[in-house]
């Protein structure tokens, strides 16, 4: 399974629309269900962070897991592997 997120603005405008995006999401399996809630709560902090009024920020996240398959079929036990992108971009200079 794969997941995304991402918007652009105020720091106080864009958590509350990345965190929609999070809690409207069907959950992921684990373990990305576990990476992708730390990202969640990474993206909130780093967003609670910004404190000046005049920057506006650009959010992206994405992540995947994939399972190995041997002929055909997923490996007994599973072994997964998952990929993680998070930025938290600054916009300095942002004019409205």
């Amino acid at each position: 399974m794969s997941w995304s997120v991402g918007a652009t603005g105020r720091p106080k405008a864009v958590a509350p629309v990345i965190e929609k995006q999070f809690t409207g999401a069907l959950p992921c399996s684990e373990p990305e269900e576990t990476v992708r809630q730390a990202a969640r709560a990474a993206i909130a902090a780093a967003l609670a962070g910004q404190t000046d009024p005049a920057c506006a920020v650009k959010v992206t996240a994405n992540g995947s897991q994939s399972q190995a398959y041997k002929d055909g079929k997923p490996l007994d036990p599973p072994v997964c592997s998952n990929s993680l992108f998070i930025n938290v971009e600054v916009l300095w200079g942002f004019v409205e």
